[in-house]
């Protein structure tokens, strides 16, 4: 059995009926009568719980739009771009703000200079559908297109990711007016990112470049006069090989800033936060002695910049080398000091982290745990143990008192209930315990403080990459 697939998709978009609108339990005994009937006529699969419960479309404005699309098709394929949020081959959009949605379809002629095509469909005074503006391109794909307020002019812009292959993108800005095409942005480009950065409710783009093996630069481009202007450029990191992930997020003080993480090395990442200001795109904490920013931190920890502290700020974490002491599994431990910033580029921690090894928890570390420490990492895989000793580091040497131990194991229920333990935390396959170690050191926590500060994962402050 075959679809038609052109059918099944219009069958699931909402077109705005003529004429007043019908109360809402009219609406919905026909909408459940439109769903039945659709689903014996066409052999159209529902779609989601939210397009089921959308308005019936004109049945007239229906068919005329899909005769317009199949005789716009001819030889063409049916597309979609290929990421972002936008991907269904047909998609509704108010461009210019009138309260009646224009269809976007994608094609791709494989015969034609131009392959690639984007239809925009509009109702006329009558509600038939025309076509209202077309777009071709060269390239293999559409990567993405986004639907943004990006220059100076009311209604809607496009912005498109033409694919030539899988490492060559073109991004291009499309204005709309009076159902013309203007083109208001093209460049080629390593990623994209789009924000409001100087708070005038449009949006901005940001380019990422490459200059060599070791070099990215930002590009910031701004709508100016009708068009996307580049007003600048800024550096990352010196040593920076690629982008990580990048966030727009708020510095103290409620100023928008741009969150950059790059790789330096292999385990290495960096975070340069940028602002906007008379001059464009500046990076805020790059420092010009050695032409980077301050906060690196290791790629296993599995985080990234991020709300900590629920203030409304975006932290960034910084790494702080912690030794290890003993026959321990690991040589070396990190803790984060999460760092939040002002418009000026000065810094000031917020909180400590300690992230396990393996991602599976984190613990806050009091303020009040101040000198040095050493830890200790133990694992047995046999009884399903992996244990983490938290100690001072005294004239003396090093001085343990306190051990985190998750247990995974068959019997971790005995394991549990172990002398000196507690559970901190369990589900149906781990056990999380601790136990206060005889020391002659006050760490300052007692049971229920320690189980307030100990988390299960990462949180959500958790690097895409590292799943």
């Amino acid at each position: 059995m075959w679809y038609d697939t052109t059918k099944c998709i219009l069958e699931r978009y909402v077109y705005r009926e003529k004429g007043a609108r019908k109360p809402m339990g009219r609406r919905l005994t026909g909408l459940l009568a439109l769903a039945v009937g659709l689903v014996g006529l066409s052999g159209c699969m529902f779609g989601s719980v939210e397009e089921m419960y959308a308005l019936p479309k004109s049945s007239q404005a229906y068919v005329d739009l899909q005769t317009k699309i199949n005789t716009e098709k001819g030889a063409a394929e049916f597309i979609a771009p290929l990421t972002g949020e936008n991907r269904q081959t047909i998609q509704l959009v108010d461009f210019d703000g009138d309260g009646v949605q224009e269809a976007v379809t994608f094609f791709r002629n494989a015969s034609a200079d131009k392959p690639l095509q984007i239809l925009i469909f509009r109702q006329d005074d009558h509600g038939d559908y025309q076509v209202a503006t077309r777009i071709e391109s060269v390239g293999a794909e559409i990567e993405s297109i986004d639907y943004l307020d990006l220059d100076d002019q009311p209604g809607k812009d496009l912005l498109v990711s033409w694919q030539a292959s899988a490492s060559v993108h073109t991004l291009v800005g499309y204005a709309l007016v009076q159902d013309q095409t203007l083109e208001i942005l093209r460049s080629g480009y390593s990623r994209y990112l789009t924000g409001d950065l100087d708070g005038d409710s449009r949006q901005e783009v940001i380019l990422s470049q490459t200059e060599g093996a070791s070099r990215l630069r930002l590009e910031y481009y701004d709508g100016q006069q009708g068009t996307m202007e580049l007003v600048n450029t800024a550096q990352v990191s010196e040593g920076a090989t690629d982008i990580s992930s990048w966030t727009v997020g708020k510095l103290a003080g409620d100023t928008p800033a741009l969150f950059v993480t790059s790789f330096l090395e292999k385990d290495l990442l960096v975070t340069d936060v940028f602002t906007v200001g008379q001059e464009g795109l500046k990076n805020i904490t790059l420092d010009p002695a050695t032409r980077s920013s301050p906060a690196a931190y290791r790629y296993s920890a599995g985080v990234r910049p991020g709300d900590r502290n629920g203030d409304g700020v975006t932290e960034v974490p910084a790494g702080v080398a912690v030794d290890a002491y003993g026959e321990s599994t690991v040589d070396q431990f990190w803790w984060l000091d999460w760092m939040r910033y002002r418009a000026d580029g000065a810094g000031e921690r917020v909180m400590t982290t300690y992230q396990s090894t393996d991602g599976s928890w984190y613990l806050e570390i009091p303020d009040q745990w101040t000198g040095k420490f050493a830890m200790n990492r133990q694992e047995s895989a046999a009884e399903g143990v992996r244990s983490v000793t938290f100690a001072r580091v005294t004239r003396s040497g090093e001085d343990p008192f306190l051990t985190i131990r998750c247990l995974v194991g068959g019997d971790r229920a005995e394991h549990a209930r172990q002398a000196g333990q507690y559970t901190l935390y369990a589900d149906n396959t781990t056990v999380y315990t601790a136990q206060f170690l005889d020391t002659n050191w006050d760490c300052g926590l007692d049971e229920q403080e320690l189980a307030l500060r100990f988390h299960v994962g990462s949180g959500p402050w958790t690097d895409d990459a590292q799943g």
